[in-house]
Protein backbone atom coordinates (compact mmCIF):
# COMPACT_ATOMS: atom_id res chain seq x y z
CA UNK A 1 0.00 0.00 0.00
CA UNK A 2 2.91 2.33 0.73
CA UNK A 3 3.95 1.84 -2.89
CA UNK A 4 0.52 2.74 -4.24
CA UNK A 5 -0.77 -0.79 -4.73
CA UNK A 6 -4.33 -1.85 -3.93
CA UNK A 7 -4.41 -4.79 -1.50
CA UNK A 8 -7.29 -7.26 -1.70
CA UNK A 9 -7.71 -10.11 0.80
CA UNK A 10 -10.65 -12.29 -0.25
CA UNK A 11 -12.24 -14.72 2.18
CA UNK A 12 -12.45 -18.27 0.83
CA UNK A 13 -13.85 -21.59 2.00
CA UNK A 14 -11.35 -23.90 3.63
CA UNK A 15 -10.85 -27.51 4.68
CA UNK A 16 -12.14 -26.96 8.24
CA UNK A 17 -15.46 -25.35 7.29
CA UNK A 18 -18.39 -27.42 8.56
CA UNK A 19 -22.08 -26.69 9.06
CA UNK A 20 -23.98 -27.27 12.29
CA UNK A 21 -25.24 -30.61 10.96
CA UNK A 22 -21.67 -31.82 10.29
CA UNK A 23 -21.49 -31.21 6.53
CA UNK A 24 -18.08 -30.15 5.24
CA UNK A 25 -18.29 -27.42 2.63
CA UNK A 26 -14.71 -26.22 2.16
CA UNK A 27 -12.90 -29.25 0.78
CA UNK A 28 -10.94 -29.09 -2.49
CA UNK A 29 -11.36 -27.40 -4.88
CA UNK A 30 -13.43 -24.83 -2.93
CA UNK A 31 -10.45 -22.65 -1.97
CA UNK A 32 -9.18 -22.14 -5.52
CA UNK A 33 -12.70 -21.78 -6.91
CA UNK A 34 -13.35 -18.95 -4.45
CA UNK A 35 -10.08 -17.23 -5.33
CA UNK A 36 -11.04 -17.37 -8.99
CA UNK A 37 -14.44 -15.96 -8.11
CA UNK A 38 -12.73 -13.10 -6.27
CA UNK A 39 -10.64 -12.27 -9.35
CA UNK A 40 -13.77 -12.36 -11.49
CA UNK A 41 -15.59 -10.11 -9.00
CA UNK A 42 -12.84 -7.50 -9.16
CA UNK A 43 -12.83 -7.60 -12.93
CA UNK A 44 -16.65 -7.37 -13.08
CA UNK A 45 -16.46 -4.27 -10.88
CA UNK A 46 -13.38 -2.75 -12.50
CA UNK A 47 -15.13 0.63 -12.90
CA UNK A 48 -16.17 0.64 -9.22
CA UNK A 49 -13.04 -0.52 -7.43
CA UNK A 50 -9.63 1.20 -7.36
CA UNK A 51 -6.67 -0.27 -9.19
CA UNK A 52 -5.96 -1.77 -12.59
CA UNK A 53 -7.54 -5.22 -12.95
CA UNK A 54 -5.17 -5.99 -15.82
CA UNK A 55 -2.36 -6.00 -13.25
CA UNK A 56 -3.62 -8.43 -10.64
CA UNK A 57 -0.76 -10.06 -8.72
CA UNK A 58 -1.35 -12.97 -6.34
CA UNK A 59 0.90 -13.75 -3.41
CA UNK A 60 1.11 -16.20 -0.54
CA UNK A 61 3.29 -18.40 1.62
CA UNK A 62 3.24 -22.14 2.30
CA UNK A 63 -0.29 -23.44 1.55
CA UNK A 64 -1.11 -19.90 0.45
CA UNK A 65 1.83 -20.07 -1.94
CA UNK A 66 0.44 -23.28 -3.39
CA UNK A 67 -2.88 -21.53 -3.99
CA UNK A 68 -1.12 -18.49 -5.45
CA UNK A 69 0.79 -20.72 -7.87
CA UNK A 70 -2.38 -22.60 -8.74
CA UNK A 71 -4.30 -19.39 -9.37
CA UNK A 72 -1.53 -18.23 -11.69
CA UNK A 73 -1.14 -21.54 -13.52
CA UNK A 74 -4.84 -22.27 -14.04
CA UNK A 75 -6.09 -18.91 -15.29
CA UNK A 76 -9.29 -19.24 -17.37
CA UNK A 77 -9.11 -23.04 -17.37
CA UNK A 78 -12.46 -24.55 -18.39
CA UNK A 79 -11.97 -27.31 -15.80
CA UNK A 80 -13.45 -25.05 -13.11
CA UNK A 81 -16.42 -23.87 -15.16
CA UNK A 82 -19.09 -25.96 -13.39
CA UNK A 83 -17.72 -25.09 -9.94
CA UNK A 84 -17.74 -21.37 -10.70
CA UNK A 85 -21.23 -21.55 -12.14
CA UNK A 86 -22.43 -23.36 -9.02
CA UNK A 87 -21.45 -20.47 -6.73
CA UNK A 88 -22.64 -17.76 -9.13
CA UNK A 89 -19.23 -16.33 -10.04
CA UNK A 90 -19.18 -13.40 -12.45
CA UNK A 91 -18.78 -14.20 -16.14
CA UNK A 92 -15.31 -12.68 -16.39
CA UNK A 93 -11.71 -13.81 -16.85
CA UNK A 94 -9.94 -15.21 -13.78
CA UNK A 95 -6.47 -14.94 -15.35
CA UNK A 96 -3.95 -12.87 -13.42
CA UNK A 97 -0.93 -10.83 -14.47
CA UNK A 98 1.77 -12.13 -12.12
CA UNK A 99 2.29 -14.64 -9.34
CA UNK A 100 4.41 -14.59 -6.19
CA UNK A 101 4.76 -17.81 -4.20
CA UNK A 102 6.94 -18.37 -1.12
CA UNK A 103 7.63 -22.06 -0.27
CA UNK A 104 4.58 -23.48 -2.06
CA UNK A 105 3.40 -26.81 -0.67
CA UNK A 106 2.17 -27.96 -4.06
CA UNK A 107 2.11 -31.00 -6.35
CA UNK A 108 0.73 -32.85 -3.33
CA UNK A 109 0.28 -36.24 -4.94
CA UNK A 110 4.05 -36.30 -5.54
CA UNK A 111 5.15 -34.31 -2.49
CA UNK A 112 5.94 -37.39 -0.38
CA UNK A 113 8.18 -38.67 -3.17
CA UNK A 114 9.94 -35.33 -3.59
CA UNK A 115 10.47 -35.01 0.15
CA UNK A 116 12.21 -38.38 0.35
CA UNK A 117 14.30 -37.59 -2.73
CA UNK A 118 15.79 -34.69 -0.80
CA UNK A 119 15.64 -35.59 2.89
CA UNK A 120 15.48 -39.40 2.86
CA UNK A 121 18.89 -39.86 4.51
CA UNK A 122 18.44 -37.17 7.18
CA UNK A 123 17.35 -38.09 10.69
CA UNK A 124 14.35 -36.68 12.49
CA UNK A 125 15.00 -34.17 15.27
CA UNK A 126 14.83 -37.08 17.67
CA UNK A 127 17.94 -38.48 15.97
CA UNK A 128 16.25 -41.54 14.48
CA UNK A 129 15.96 -42.30 10.78
CA UNK A 130 12.57 -42.72 9.14
CA UNK A 131 11.66 -46.12 7.71
CA UNK A 132 14.25 -46.50 4.96
CA UNK A 133 12.18 -49.08 3.04
CA UNK A 134 9.31 -46.63 2.68
CA UNK A 135 11.74 -43.84 1.87
CA UNK A 136 13.49 -45.85 -0.85
CA UNK A 137 10.15 -46.84 -2.40
CA UNK A 138 9.07 -43.20 -2.61
CA UNK A 139 12.45 -42.12 -3.98
CA UNK A 140 12.18 -44.70 -6.77
CA UNK A 141 8.66 -43.52 -7.56
CA UNK A 142 9.86 -39.92 -7.68
CA UNK A 143 12.60 -40.80 -10.16
CA UNK A 144 9.92 -42.18 -12.49
CA UNK A 145 7.73 -39.11 -11.99
CA UNK A 146 10.59 -36.72 -12.67
CA UNK A 147 11.40 -38.63 -15.85
CA UNK A 148 7.79 -38.29 -16.99
CA UNK A 149 7.88 -34.50 -16.54
CA UNK A 150 10.69 -34.15 -19.10
CA UNK A 151 11.83 -30.93 -17.44
CA UNK A 152 14.94 -29.05 -18.49
CA UNK A 153 16.92 -27.03 -16.00
CA UNK A 154 17.38 -23.29 -16.27
CA UNK A 155 20.25 -21.71 -18.19
CA UNK A 156 20.62 -24.65 -20.55
CA UNK A 157 21.33 -27.24 -17.86
CA UNK A 158 19.61 -30.02 -19.78
CA UNK A 159 17.13 -32.72 -18.83
CA UNK A 160 16.54 -33.06 -15.09
CA UNK A 161 16.73 -36.55 -13.62
CA UNK A 162 16.91 -38.09 -10.17
CA UNK A 163 20.63 -38.67 -10.77
CA UNK A 164 21.56 -35.06 -11.54
CA UNK A 165 19.00 -33.10 -9.50
CA UNK A 166 21.21 -32.61 -6.45
CA UNK A 167 24.01 -31.25 -8.65
CA UNK A 168 21.48 -28.97 -10.35
CA UNK A 169 20.26 -27.54 -7.04
CA UNK A 170 23.80 -26.96 -5.79
CA UNK A 171 25.20 -25.32 -8.90
CA UNK A 172 22.23 -23.21 -10.00
CA UNK A 173 20.55 -22.27 -6.74
CA UNK A 174 22.39 -23.11 -3.52
CA UNK A 175 25.94 -22.00 -4.30
CA UNK A 176 24.79 -18.69 -5.87
CA UNK A 177 22.60 -18.07 -2.81
CA UNK A 178 25.43 -18.82 -0.38
CA UNK A 179 27.79 -16.64 -2.42
CA UNK A 180 25.41 -13.67 -2.28
CA UNK A 181 24.90 -14.15 1.44
CA UNK A 182 28.60 -14.39 2.25
CA UNK A 183 29.60 -11.53 -0.05
CA UNK A 184 27.24 -9.22 1.85
CA UNK A 185 28.92 -9.96 5.19
CA UNK A 186 31.83 -7.98 6.56
CA UNK A 187 35.21 -9.72 6.25
CA UNK A 188 35.17 -10.44 9.98
CA UNK A 189 31.65 -11.91 9.98
CA UNK A 190 32.36 -13.94 6.85
CA UNK A 191 35.46 -15.45 8.42
CA UNK A 192 33.46 -16.39 11.52
CA UNK A 193 30.63 -17.89 9.45
CA UNK A 194 33.04 -19.98 7.39
CA UNK A 195 34.75 -21.19 10.56
CA UNK A 196 31.38 -22.44 11.80
CA UNK A 197 30.44 -23.94 8.42
CA UNK A 198 33.52 -25.76 7.19
CA UNK A 199 31.59 -27.57 4.45
CA UNK A 200 31.82 -24.33 2.42
CA UNK A 201 34.91 -23.45 0.42
CA UNK A 202 35.26 -19.69 -0.16
CA UNK A 203 37.59 -18.84 -3.02
CA UNK A 204 37.67 -15.98 -5.49
CA UNK A 205 34.54 -14.49 -3.98
CA UNK A 206 32.50 -17.64 -4.59
CA UNK A 207 31.10 -20.33 -2.29
CA UNK A 208 31.33 -23.97 -3.31
CA UNK A 209 30.28 -27.13 -1.50
CA UNK A 210 28.97 -30.65 -2.05
CA UNK A 211 25.39 -31.83 -1.78
CA UNK A 212 26.30 -33.98 1.21
CA UNK A 213 27.89 -30.95 2.82
CA UNK A 214 24.70 -28.98 2.34
CA UNK A 215 22.59 -31.79 3.83
CA UNK A 216 24.85 -31.75 6.87
CA UNK A 217 24.10 -28.03 7.15
CA UNK A 218 20.35 -28.75 7.19
CA UNK A 219 20.97 -31.44 9.77
CA UNK A 220 17.50 -32.87 10.36
CA UNK A 221 14.17 -33.32 8.63
CA UNK A 222 10.93 -32.04 10.17
CA UNK A 223 8.50 -34.65 8.81
CA UNK A 224 8.17 -38.41 9.05
CA UNK A 225 7.56 -40.71 6.08
CA UNK A 226 5.22 -40.25 4.33
CA UNK A 227 5.18 -36.52 5.00
CA UNK A 228 1.92 -35.30 3.48
CA UNK A 229 -0.43 -38.21 2.81
CA UNK A 230 0.24 -39.78 6.19
CA UNK A 231 -0.80 -43.36 6.84
CA UNK A 232 -3.56 -42.51 9.33
CA UNK A 233 -4.90 -39.68 7.13
CA UNK A 234 -4.46 -37.16 9.95
CA UNK A 235 -2.52 -34.47 8.05
CA UNK A 236 -3.96 -31.16 6.90
CA UNK A 237 -3.42 -32.29 3.33
CA UNK A 238 -5.62 -35.33 3.98
CA UNK A 239 -8.34 -32.96 5.20
CA UNK A 240 -8.05 -30.92 2.02
CA UNK A 241 -9.15 -33.95 -0.01
CA UNK A 242 -12.16 -34.83 2.11
CA UNK A 243 -15.74 -34.51 0.91
CA UNK A 244 -19.08 -33.35 2.33
CA UNK A 245 -19.33 -36.30 4.71
CA UNK A 246 -15.70 -37.35 5.19
CA UNK A 247 -13.21 -35.04 6.89
CA UNK A 248 -10.02 -36.58 5.46
CA UNK A 249 -9.05 -39.01 2.73
CA UNK A 250 -5.92 -40.42 1.16
CA UNK A 251 -4.74 -38.91 -2.11
CA UNK A 252 -1.90 -41.29 -3.02
CA UNK A 253 -2.10 -44.99 -3.78
CA UNK A 254 0.96 -45.64 -1.63
CA UNK A 255 -0.68 -44.43 1.58
CA UNK A 256 -4.16 -45.69 0.73
CA UNK A 257 -2.94 -49.23 0.11
CA UNK A 258 -0.73 -49.22 3.19
CA UNK A 259 -3.59 -47.96 5.37
CA UNK A 260 -6.20 -50.38 4.03
CA UNK A 261 -3.92 -53.36 3.49
CA UNK A 262 -5.50 -53.71 0.04
CA UNK A 263 -2.84 -53.83 -2.68
CA UNK A 264 -5.51 -53.20 -5.31
CA UNK A 265 -7.28 -50.28 -3.64
CA UNK A 266 -8.06 -47.32 -5.90
CA UNK A 267 -8.59 -43.67 -5.10
CA UNK A 268 -12.15 -42.42 -5.32
CA UNK A 269 -12.96 -40.83 -8.69
CA UNK A 270 -13.74 -37.47 -7.10
CA UNK A 271 -10.36 -37.51 -5.31
CA UNK A 272 -8.68 -37.92 -8.67
CA UNK A 273 -10.59 -34.86 -9.89
CA UNK A 274 -9.64 -32.88 -6.78
CA UNK A 275 -5.98 -33.75 -7.30
CA UNK A 276 -6.04 -32.42 -10.83
CA UNK A 277 -7.78 -29.18 -9.86
CA UNK A 278 -5.34 -28.50 -7.00
CA UNK A 279 -2.01 -29.04 -8.78
CA UNK A 280 -0.35 -26.19 -10.72
CA UNK A 281 1.92 -28.72 -12.46
CA UNK A 282 -1.14 -30.19 -14.18
CA UNK A 283 -1.82 -26.88 -15.92
CA UNK A 284 1.81 -26.50 -16.94
CA UNK A 285 1.54 -29.90 -18.59
CA UNK A 286 -1.54 -28.65 -20.42
CA UNK A 287 0.34 -25.51 -21.49
CA UNK A 288 -2.65 -23.55 -20.23
CA UNK A 289 -2.68 -20.35 -22.29
CA UNK A 290 -4.44 -18.31 -19.59
CA UNK A 291 -1.69 -18.78 -17.03
CA UNK A 292 0.22 -15.92 -15.49
CA UNK A 293 3.35 -15.18 -17.54
CA UNK A 294 5.35 -13.56 -14.73
CA UNK A 295 6.53 -15.55 -11.71
CA UNK A 296 8.35 -14.69 -8.47
CA UNK A 297 9.20 -17.97 -6.73
CA UNK A 298 11.05 -18.15 -3.42
CA UNK A 299 11.87 -20.55 -0.61
CA UNK A 300 14.40 -20.80 2.18
CA UNK A 301 17.46 -22.97 1.66
CA UNK A 302 16.87 -24.56 5.09
CA UNK A 303 13.14 -25.14 4.63
CA UNK A 304 12.16 -28.70 5.58
CA UNK A 305 8.38 -28.19 5.61
CA UNK A 306 8.47 -29.11 1.95
CA UNK A 307 11.25 -30.02 -0.47
CA UNK A 308 13.10 -27.74 -2.84
CA UNK A 309 12.21 -29.75 -5.99
CA UNK A 310 8.57 -28.70 -5.59
CA UNK A 311 9.34 -25.04 -6.30
CA UNK A 312 12.29 -25.75 -8.62
CA UNK A 313 10.19 -28.07 -10.80
CA UNK A 314 7.60 -25.34 -11.05
CA UNK A 315 10.30 -22.87 -12.08
CA UNK A 316 11.77 -25.26 -14.65
CA UNK A 317 8.37 -26.03 -16.14
CA UNK A 318 7.43 -22.37 -16.46
CA UNK A 319 10.85 -21.51 -17.85
CA UNK A 320 10.36 -24.22 -20.47
CA UNK A 321 7.10 -22.56 -21.51
CA UNK A 322 8.92 -19.27 -22.05
CA UNK A 323 7.53 -17.44 -19.02
CA UNK A 324 9.31 -14.71 -17.07
CA UNK A 325 10.53 -16.65 -14.02
CA UNK A 326 12.53 -15.32 -11.07
CA UNK A 327 13.32 -18.16 -8.67
CA UNK A 328 15.66 -17.85 -5.70
CA UNK A 329 16.53 -19.73 -2.49
CA UNK A 330 17.25 -17.50 0.52
CA UNK A 331 20.44 -18.78 2.13
CA UNK A 332 19.80 -19.99 5.69
CA UNK A 333 16.16 -18.98 5.27
CA UNK A 334 13.32 -21.11 6.59
CA UNK A 335 9.79 -21.83 5.46
CA UNK A 336 7.74 -19.18 3.63
CA UNK A 337 10.21 -16.38 4.38
CA UNK A 338 10.17 -13.20 2.30
CA UNK A 339 13.46 -11.32 2.35
CA UNK A 340 13.19 -9.21 -0.81
CA UNK A 341 9.71 -7.70 -0.86
CA UNK A 342 11.03 -4.39 -2.21
CA UNK A 343 12.63 -6.21 -5.13
CA UNK A 344 9.35 -7.94 -5.98
CA UNK A 345 7.49 -4.64 -5.94
CA UNK A 346 10.15 -3.01 -8.12
CA UNK A 347 9.95 -5.96 -10.53
CA UNK A 348 6.19 -5.59 -10.96
CA UNK A 349 6.47 -1.81 -11.27
CA UNK A 350 9.07 -2.32 -13.99
CA UNK A 351 6.81 -4.72 -15.89
CA UNK A 352 3.77 -2.44 -15.74
CA UNK A 353 5.53 0.90 -15.93
CA UNK A 354 3.55 1.95 -12.86
CA UNK A 355 6.61 3.13 -10.97
CA UNK A 356 7.46 5.56 -13.77
CA UNK A 357 3.99 7.14 -13.86
CA UNK A 358 3.67 8.10 -10.20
Amino acid sequence: MANGWVVVEPGVRGRENVTSDGTYYGKAPACIVDLKAAVRYLRHNRHRVPGNTDWIVSGGGSAGAALSALLGASGDSPLYRSHLKEIGAADESDAIFATAAYSPIADLEHADMAYESMFGTLPLKSGSLVDQTYSAHLQDAYADYLKSLRLRGVKGYGRLTADNYADYMVKYYLEPSATKYLAALSAEDRTAYLADNTFITWSGGKATFSWDGFLSHIGTRSKDVPSFDVFDASARENELFGDATTNARHFTLFSLRHDTGDSKARLDADVMEQIKLMNPMHFLGQRNSGRSKHWWLRTGALDTNTSHPIVLNLAAGLNGLGDDVHCYLYWDGGHAVNQDADDMIAWINGLTGYGRTR
